[in-house]
């Protein structure tokens, strides 16, 4: 199969490192992949670093009908099998483009799903995000349930723990992740009597307000904030405990780099979080905003280090299991060839 990816935003995250494993994942399985960009995209380096053939294109949002034009005569040059538009403003340009001219998926890698109700077919990463596409009229035979994915070989070697042991988090500093929930629950241990240094990683709008809690908290010292973090693995074998705060998480892109690094995890009961996770048997799972119920959780794995070795080694095992590159790109293979069967050209 042909299969176009269409991504437009520009920055780096959880939806774009989905994109360039869409790519990867669908080269893996022999298929010729074609990903058009916004120029200067951050994924457009790692897409020709896979060997993935890249078209960039301007556009002044959705509701640019010129873009929808040059993006329909793309289309008819590249005569794909199949396009996957991640994100609101690629399905939106997408769909005036070559609507009933090719089968044209939408993603769910949030909860701002309205557009999709036209779509050939969804692709939702979390039974959750099933349930409320169907609930705004997706009729649940276009549905498919395809998780996001990561690289997964083998657990990595993580040593004896730091003395003192090294919690951390990561993410982009917005409300919805939590990390003042995060730095609550670091302050409880400190007065507690727990040693321990923390790192959390990632920047954004609340960076100077997180900053400032965490100093009216008397952790300076304690907790780093070292900024975006670049090489994931480093940050994850270093850390012993891995925290996930979010308040909305759709997917959490995060808990699998956690499992695949050997990071034992303490997660709050966000939607993707309670869609991965089995609690207390691949990681510790808290109710989201809860400060205390966190630090108890982390509290539990500083006292027990062998429960912290045996969540880890059931958070790989699953990881390597049901969300492996290769096995979620089977499924986008195998919901592809479902898709086409059933396509029929409106125009």
């Amino acid at each position: 199969m042909h299969i176009v990816n269409i991504m437009f935003s520009r920055g780096a995250g959880g939806i774009e490192q989905a994109m360039i494993d869409y790519c990867e994942a669908l080269r893996l399985r022999g298929h010729r992949v074609t990903a058009l960009l916004y120029p200067g995209a951050y994924v457009e380096q790692p897409l020709r670093q896979h060997g993935v053939h890249t078209i960039t294109m301007r556009n002044l949002g959705e509701w640019d009908y010129i873009a929808a034009y040059r993006l329909r005569k793309c289309m008819e040059e590249l005569a794909p099998d199949i396009i996957i538009a991640h994100a609101n403003r690629a399905y939106g340009i997408a769909r005036k483009a070559i609507s009933g001219s090719f089968p044209l998926v939408g993603i769910t890698h949030n909860y701002s799903t309205s557009r999709l109700t036209q779509a050939d077919a969804v692709f939702a990463t979390t039974h959750d995000l099933i349930h409320y596409v169907v609930k705004q009229g997706v009729p649940e035979e276009r549905i498919f349930h395809i998780p996001n994915m990561i690289h997964c070989n083998e657990l990595p070697h993580r040593g004896d723990r730091h003395d003192p042991p090294i919690i951390g988090a990561m993410g982009r500093f917005v409300a919805k992740k939590g990390f003042d929930i995060f730095i609550d629950a670091l302050r409880i241990l400190k007065e507690r009597g727990y040693e321990f240094k923390a790192i959390l990683g990632g920047s954004g709008e609340e960076a100077e307000k997180l900053k400032k809690q965490s100093k009216e908290a008397g952790l300076n010292g304690t907790l780093s904030f070292p900024g975006w973090i670049q090489n994931k693995r480093d940050f994850y074998t270093h850390v012993d405990i891995f925290c996930l705060p979010s308040l909305h998480e759709p997917f959490g892109i995060v808990l699998l780099e956690a499992f695949t690094y050997g990071a034992p995890v303490v997660a709050s009961d966000s939607e993707g979080p309670r869609d991965i996770i089995t609690p207390n048997y691949d990681a510790l799972m808290v109710r989201k905003g809860d400060a205390e119920e966190m630090a108890n959780a982390i509290a539990k794995l500083l006292q027990d280090p062998q429960l912290s070795f045996s969540l880890a080694a059931n958070a790989f095992a699953k990881t390597k299991m049901k969300y492996s590159i290769e096995v979620v790109g089977e499924r986008i293979e195998q919901a592809c060839k479902v898709i086409l069967g059933r396509w029929k050209p409106s125009r």
